[in-house]
Order: structure tokens, then sequence, then C-alpha cells
């Protein structure tokens, strides 16, 4: 087998396009938040999705701890709701609309809204797959477009239509 190039996988790999996602849980009554590019939809009998974060993550250790997870879909206007869920683990929320629902804290005005509740952690070389049930979800009324990641930059769906 040839050896890959970490650097030159990730270059490549930037060539798909992932949703941009908030993962949020309360964990010892403190709200908990990390920006997943990976979250997918597994199954729909049952309903199952899941996400990957790498081994050595703390925050990816602190959302294990909860027994709900949260999945804010981010719109084309939430790009700063990202970068805030990057800063030091005690100031993700500083700032941001939310409230608690369903057992998690929920940012407001997402794309789409769900709850998860832990199916199964599978190993995944220097990730971890975290699987798991949804348990609710939600949509806004009038639909709201993503925010996307693609070519190590934020985009809306309007750019890739240029």
């Amino acid at each position: 087998m040839n050896e890959i190039d970490p650097k030159y996988f990730r270059q490549v790999m930037g060539q798909v396009p992932t949703c941009v996602t908030v993962v949020t849980a309360m964990v010892d009554d403190a709200p908990i938040a990390m920006v997943i590019g990976s979250f997918v939809s597994v199954s729909l009998d049952p309903p199952l999705a899941g996400f990957f974060c790498t081994n050595d993550s703390y925050s990816w250790e602190q959302l294990k701890k909860a027994d709900t997870l949260g999945v804010n879909v981010l719109g084309e206007h939430q790009i700063d709701v990202s970068n805030a869920c990057m800063r030091d683990l005690g100031e993700r929320f500083d700032g941001l609309d939310w409230e608690m629902a369903d057992g998690a804290p929920r940012i407001a005005d997402t794309t789409a809204w769900m709850t998860l509740t832990e199916h199964q952690i599978i190993p995944a070389g220097d990730h971890e797959f975290g699987l798991y049930n949804v348990m609710t979800m939600s949509v806004p009324d009038e639909a709201k477009p993503p925010v996307i990641f693609y070519g190590g930059a934020y985009r809306d769906l309007s750019e890739l239509d240029a």
C-alpha cells in the first residue's frame, strides 16, 4: 500500500463539501459545544446519525459524558456562531442566543435541530465515530440555506452556483 501524506490527504478531502454543525450538551451544569464537519445520516430505520472526532479532543471527551447531545445545523448567516464555538471551552456560549431544549443546548435560528443519545462509539484510526440514536428533530417553517465548509473556507450554496 502506498503511503499517503496526511497534508495532501487533508487538501484532497477539502474538496468534499461538508455541513457545519455545532454539537452541544450540558456537562456538570455547563454548556459544551464543538464544531463538527462530519455529521452524517446513517439509517432511517432505526433513525441513526453520527460524526467523527479526534481521539485527543478534550471537547469530545466532555460531550461523551452527556446523556443527550444537540445537533445544531448552522445556516449561512451563522458563521459567527461556528467561530464562537471554536473559542476556549468556557467562552463558546458567550454572546450566543441559546436555550435548553429536549435535554441539550439549542442555538437559535439554525437550519435544523436534533437531539441524540449514544448508540455506539467506534474506534476509527486517530478518530472515533459516534453513532447516535436520533430522538427529536425539527426544522423551521421556512427553510434556511446552510453554511458549508469547502476548499478550506466557509461557503454558502449560492457561491457554488457561480
